[in-house]
């Protein structure tokens, strides 16, 4: 910056200023040199007339070519040559003795050599004088050498007086630069130091005045830029921006975990980045905002996630597009509640329903069994044994369908929950235990982490075992030969309270994400022989104990059955 700015100040000065003085200069010397050329031939020819008049007032030729000598003599130091015929008569060159030809040969250079000749007739003689231009320009330059010098004198410190005034005023400039430079770096301490009393000492103090109100605006910016990244990456919220295409710019923390969280790393293009970028797409194609409610699967723990998506355009103060953004709320915990709400009340109506159709039907099932039961023992002895097998048959179904009213009435009207201290792991063996045939018969694999064994919890016990029977048989339908089940019993914290969480996972076929949200339903079973209230009997005991159950599954892969019961504490 410096150096520019001097080439900007000085060259302008020096070609106003110098060069009209060096050109001066040289015109006064080729002027000199020009003045001194024309004495010298103008000396010349007035030596060739004086020695023509002179040499005719003499008669003798002797005297006559004395007096010719003698005038030449004046010219010095011009060179000359006089030549009577071709013999040279004098020449004031010492030791030079040339032919007319070798003298012309000798000086025949034009741009340097200049020769002027008169003849005079009356003595057969020649005189010959070479000017020496070269010795012209260094006899004008030793004249006026002086003067030369004092030029050059006058021109340098012209031009360390301009150095001066240009580096005087350039120097606050490069100050403030570096100011400027420390400015765009961040760096806000050090203030700049122009000493002068001039607009340049107030500038400086100005600039460092502007570069205070820098620092605290910069301090603001920086403290309510990190104010707000700090919140964006604190709220539980998922935020993606996009460019005007759909390009991803940037994500907060939530985002990142949450897609972390449902996606599978090995998996090309996963659902919810699919779900996010189709609905993003959407948004631009439509220019309009978009807000779903989206299904997922956590992939560690198969565990069913919603999310709320909002997607919206981002527009400039001018009304200009120039993105999307997308932000997601985990709502699982609501549509949860939502869920166990809806299925509260369905059961309730259910149950009061349920409970007057078993007092209605169960009197005229009891007649129908006592009827079959005693028509096969009077006929007995005159029925064939396909008859026989039709009452039997009957009478078994009787016995299905008051086990299924019973059933029915233990689910509309569930015996009292007495709390008890029950420890889980005997509750776990016990029902394992019941479950042994069935376990057999499937060759399932069993395994059970007992790292908690001891842990105790506030349940009904005979309705625990009811409970954690039904989740075996569940699971033991589900599996293949040779199949796994799992059972863990750990702690569990969350926002409404401690307690003990146990989970079975096993591996079988699962169930349809369409049937997940009633699966706790009465009557409902994708099984032929089962009733449909194995679950919804579960669900009721679970609750009504004080404690809550979660089911996540994926279809041919296996369900996650949790149950969260209440903690024992010791006084």
């Amino acid at each position: 910056m410096k150096l520019k700015l001097q080439r900007k100040i000085v060259l302008p000065i020096l070609v106003l200023m110098i060069v009209p003085t060096i050109l001066l200069s040289v015109l006064f010397f080729v002027s000199m040199q020009r003045l001194s050329y024309e004495n010298h031939v103008e000396k010349i020819e007035h030596a060739f007339n004086l020695i023509e008049e002179r040499t005719r007032q003499i008669e003798s030729d002797f005297y006559t070519k004395q007096r010719l000598i003698s005038e030449l003599t004046v010219l010095d130091p011009l060179e000359v040559y006089a030549y009577e015929g071709d013999k040279l008569l004098y020449s004031n060159q010492a030791n030079v003795n040339l032919s007319i030809d070798e003298m012309k040969s000798r000086y025949k250079a034009p741009q340097r050599y200049e020769i002027r000749n008169r003849t005079y007739e009356n003595l057969n003689t020649g005189v010959y004088i070479v000017i020496d231009k070269r010795a012209i320009c260094f006899d004008v330059l030793e004249l006026y050498k002086p003067y030369l010098i004092l030029i050059i004198i006058s021109i340098l410190i012209t031009l360390k007086v301009i150095l001066l005034a240009s580096d005087s005023l350039s120097k606050p400039v490069s100050i403030l630069l570096e100011g400027y430079n420390d400015i765009i770096a961040g760096n806000f301490k050090n203030d700049i130091e122009i000493k002068r009393e001039d607009e340049l000492g107030l500038l400086g103090q100005a600039f460092n005045e502007m570069k205070a109100q820098i620092a605290i605006g910069s301090n603001r910016f920086l403290q309510m830029k990190k104010f707000n990244e700090d919140i964006l990456q604190s709220i539980s919220t998922g935020i993606i921006t996009t460019n005007e295409v759909g390009e991803i710019r940037n994500c907060n923390d939530f985002a990142m975990q949450m897609i972390e969280r449902v996606m599978c790393l090995d998996k090309e293009k996963p659902k919810i980045i699919r779900t996010l970028m189709m609905q993003i797409n959407e948004t631009i194609e439509r220019m309009d905002s978009i807000n779903r409610v989206a299904y997922f699967n956590e992939y560690n723990t198969k565990a069913a996630i919603y999310l709320d998506i909002t997607t919206a355009l981002m527009k400039r103060s001018s009304g200009e597009f120039v993105g999307v953004i997308c932000s997601f709320n985990d709502i699982t915990s609501r549509k949860k509640i939502e869920e166990n709400v809806e299925r509260i009340d369905r059961l309730a109506s259910l149950g009061q329903l349920s409970a007057a159709l078993v007092h209605e039907i169960r009197n005229p099932l009891s007649g129908i069994k006592m009827g079959a039961q005693i028509l096969n023992k009077r006929l007995s002895e005159h029925l064939e044994t396909s008859e026989q097998d039709i009452f039997e048959a009957m009478i078994k179904e009787t016995d299905r369908l008051d086990l299924l009213m019973t059933d029915l009435l233990n689910f509309s009207k569930p015996k009292i929950p007495k709390a008890q201290i029950v420890d889980v792991f005997e509750v776990i063996d016990r029902a394992l235990l019941f479950s042994e045939k069935r376990i057999r018969e499937k060759m399932a694999l069993i395994h059970m982490k007992d790292q908690m064994r001891g842990i105790q919890v506030l349940f009904d016990k005979g309705q625990l075992i009811q409970v954690f029977l039904n989740i075996i048989a569940n699971a033991l339908d589900a599996i293949e030969l040779k199949g796994k089940l799992e059972i863990a019993v750990e702690y569990f914290d969350k926002e409404d309270g401690q307690g003990v969480l146990v989970l079975f996972e096993d591996n079988g076929s699962g169930i349809k994400k369409e049937n997940m949200n009633t699966i706790f339903d009465p009557f409902f079973t994708t099984r032929e022989t089962g009733t449909g209230l194995g679950l919804s009997v579960v669900h009721k005991l679970i609750i009504s104990n004080k404690g809550n159950i979660e089911i996540d599954s994926i279809e041919a892969v296996g369900t996650v059955v949790k149950i969260y019961l209440p903690m024992y504490r010791s006084a």
